[in-house]
């Protein structure tokens, strides 16, 4: 019996080619972006589950109250981890860590940077990268010996056995390759190609590592198995107390579960608070949408055939095929169907994964051998075939014999205003999606067009490597024989990114609630006048003046912040005397307010260094003498810069691939949608064939004929629009509302994706409006 409905359904696709090509294609589509999303959120689950312990691992983190809110941060003490292991029995085992970042790594003749992290020797005993060879734990417990990747020691030793070779590092210290590990797996979370031992930073940081109160690194913990989380965050309080000044109730530890770093990473007012898991539901919803609309096609044109298939089904039940017979058949139907458009859905992803990778920097892999994938693409096409196949199964298996075989088909005005129902609710999705895509579009814009408060054009920055850092001076004359080159300044940040920030400054009427983070930086002198800022009152930091390696900066943001009255310049920060206001500039995120900052001097060491190149038409000119100059202070360095314009863009990389991801769905909703607009303007102008032949013989004009096909198909997408946009509106405040520079929801956004909806409707329906009004009507009636 299976048999015979898989041959009757086949005969059935073939015999309605345009209504199975339709079905077939639009179900692939939406296939293909559904199992490309599948496969994005299984590679997001699998994130870090190689760890054995992962189970127990949990990352140190505090709550601080600032202003009424609690604030939760990462970054924690150098002597924690020591105390947590001597206080705490349920610690296994604990470990410190620090981002290195790309450091020089020498051998031979051969210089490249790698991705480096500090840590522990029981770094290695908590999380599992397992060894190639020697032992990476011992290794680290000498700070004359460095771990390796197995990449990692084949791009620097290429085929030769590392074990044992001397490396050069940050042309510094000279380290031993004492073990080798596997390579990070794409899905972790921390990438690196060599691990230096804690023991190297702690000789490095010497000035800080051992003081409670520098926040800077990870601790992590391995609890013992039968631990129980609430009792050691009591416990992580009471250590808190012992450690703050003044038993300090205002922050406190707790030990977070490795497992929801990367999904639940969020925090807000100290509580967890959504994360990445926010984009998975989103990306699943949107995936979910675009196959109803896909589904939604295959209802609507199966029940627009049902006068076709009446009979038959009168036929089968007058025979004695039970309705349950009837819709097993509709079902295996739209099965078969689904099996198809899962094949061509499957072509598709597999084409279109390695661009979508390409785009967004990830590294999501099609295999058959996954079971979760092979689960995931049954699940998809059951659910898919199953859902499309519900309606029109119970649907045409409700005809009554007596009534189809006399040829009186039950009143299809009920079914009408189903199909347009869906048809209505398919365009509120595409609507939806154009509305979010317009939105996004315009807020990238708005940032990458913001003021930024200082002049990005010619400014150039170099990282300081190894003896650069304290060789400025030497380096900043002879940047400045260059005659290409304006000014020449340097500091602790880059303009684009500041990090430190404490609550600990002082200043004249400062009250008990006004404790909030001040971000704190050091540059070198001509800071204001090499990177383009404005001043709004005061003076840059200058040679001229003797007293200001005691002076500060501040931006307008730390005057409005701290309460700071007139005469601004002079006022004291502790010790320091404010002697320039600087105008807010944008940093770190492009869409948030600048906050409150304090800049000081600092003739000592330096981490970037900023160059100010006179307008030119050939600025690889300048590169090259700016390289020479530099060589001739770092020859062991690679010469490294970028364009702090250049540099900007780039922080505009994500929003950009959340924004094409949204134009990709929605020109997918509404591709899917007008093929179910097409298939039903074919089958709709066939029906009415002879009235539209009629109305011909009686005057009718082409257009008339025409305008009437298209209204019905246009009630549909007006209802549409109508719908979407009070949801569309509160969606997209609720969207903006965390972003401070944002744009204003404008009007024209809305008409502008209800018009572009309604002429790729119209374009759609057309083709076979204008066939209809143009065809002769003698055939249409001939048969009469």
């Amino acid at each position: 019996m299976f048999k015979n409905y898989c041959r009757h359904g086949w005969r059935n696709l073939l015999k309605n080619k345009l209504s199975t090509g339709i079905n077939i294609g639009g179900l692939a589509i939406g296939l293909a972006t559904g199992i490309i999303i599948l496969l994005w959120i299984i590679d997001e689950y699998s994130f870090d589950t190689f760890h054995k312990n992962k189970a127990d691992i949990f990352m140190v983190m505090e709550n601080r109250q600032r202003e009424g809110a609690w604030t939760t941060g990462d970054a924690t003490q150098g002597p924690l981890a020591k105390k947590l292991k001597q206080d705490l029995p349920e610690i296994k085992y604990v470990s410190r860590s620090a981002f290195g970042g790309q450091q020089l790594v020498l051998w031979g003749n051969k210089s490249i940077y790698q991705q480096s992290i500090y840590t522990d020797p029981d770094y290695l005993n908590i999380f599992t990268y397992p060894a190639v060879s020697g032992d990476p734990v011992a290794a680290l417990r000498e700070p004359g010996n460095v771990v390796l990747t197995a990449s990692a020691a084949t791009r620097i030793f290429g085929e030769q056995n590392p074990m044992g070779k001397i490396i050069r590092h940050n042309n510094q210290h000279d380290l031993k390759v004492a073990a080798v590990i596997r390579d990070v797996p794409p899905n972790s979370t921390t990438k690196f190609d060599m691990i230096l031992p804690f023991r190297l930073y702690e000789l490095e940081n010497v000035d800080w590592i051992d003081k409670w109160d520098n926040y800077r690194l990870t601790t992590w913990a391995q609890l013992q198995p039968d631990s129980r989380l609430d009792a050691f965050n009591n416990k992580l309080k009471l250590v808190s107390r012992q450690t703050a000044s003044d038993n300090d109730t205002s922050s406190y530890l707790f030990a977070y579960p490795f497992t929801s770093l990367h999904l639940y990473g969020g925090f807000k007012n100290g509580q967890p608070n959504g994360g990445r898991i926010e984009i998975i539901l989103l990306l699943g919803t949107i995936g979910l949408f675009i196959l109803l609309i896909a589904c939604i096609n295959f209802m609507n044109l199966s029940t627009a055939r049902s006068e076709r298939r009446a009979r038959e089904v009168g036929v089968r039940k007058a025979l004695g095929a039970s309705r349950r017979t009837i819709i097993l058949q509709f079902l295996i139907e739209a099965l078969l169907i689904t099996c198809l458009a899962m094949l061509l859905g499957i072509l598709l992803a597999k084409l279109a994964i390695p661009g979508l990778n390409r785009i967004s920097g990830r590294s999501i892999s099609f295999s058959f051998g996954n079971w979760k994938i092979l689960s995931g693409l049954l699940l998809l096409a059951l659910f898919t075939g199953l859902v499309s196949g519900s309606y029109p199964a119970f649907f045409l298996s409700s005809f009554q014999p007596v009534k189809v075989l006399k040829g009186v088909v039950v009143n299809q005005h009920g079914g009408g205003v189903f199909r347009k129902s869906l048809v209505t609710f398919q365009f509120v999705i595409s609507i939806f999606l154009i509305i979010t895509t317009i939105v996004i579009y315009k807020q990238l814009q708005y940032g990458e067009n913001r003021p930024l408060g200082y002049n990005q054009d010619q400014l150039l920055e170099i990282p300081a490597r190894g003896d650069m850092t304290h060789q400025f001076k030497v380096i900043r004359e002879d940047l400045l024989r260059i005659p290409e080159i304006e000014s020449v300044s340097a500091g602790s940040d880059d303009l684009l990114g500041f990090g430190g920030a404490t609550d600990g400054v002082q200043w004249p009427g400062k009250t008990p609630d006004q404790n909030f983070p001040i971000t704190i930086t050091w540059v070198q002198y001509d800071w204001v006048k090499t990177g383009g800022l404005q001043l709004a009152a005061g003076r840059d930091f200058s040679a001229d003046y003797g007293s200001d390696s005691i002076g500060c900066l501040v931006n307008e943001a730390a005057v409005k912040k701290m309460g700071l009255k007139e005469p601004i310049i002079g006022t004291l920060l502790g010790t320091n005397p404010i002697i320039g206001v600087v105008k807010d500039f944008v940093s770190n995120d492009p869409y948030k307010s600048p906050g409150p900052m304090v800049v000081y001097l600092s003739t000592g060491a330096m981490n970037h260094f900023f160059i100010r190149l006179r307008k030119t038409d050939h600025p690889q000119t300048a590169l090259t003498k700016i390289e020479a100059a530099i060589k001739k202070s770092n020859p062991e360095f690679p010469f490294e810069f970028h364009f702090t314009k250049e540099a900007y863009q780039q922080k505009f990389t994500g929003i950009r691939s959340s924004g094409f991801m949204l134009n990709w769905t929605g020109s997918l909703a509404i591709l899917i949608s007008c093929l179910g607009l097409f298939g039903l303007s074919s089958f709709l102008a066939e029906r009415r064939t002879k009235e539209i032949g009629i109305r011909k013989i009686m005057g009718a004009s082409a257009g008339s004929i025409w305008l009437m096909l298209a209204r019905e198909f246009l009630k549909p997408v007006f209802s549409a629009f109508i719908i979407t946009v009070p949801i569309a509106v509160l969606a997209m405040q609720q969207a903006l509302k965390g972003i401070d520079y944002r744009i204003e929801l404008q009007w024209w956004m809305f008409l502008a994706a209800g018009i572009l909806t309604v002429i790729i409707a119209i374009a759609t329906i057309s083709y076979q409006g204008i066939k209809a009004a143009g065809a002769n009507p003698v055939g249409a009636l001939q048969t009469e």
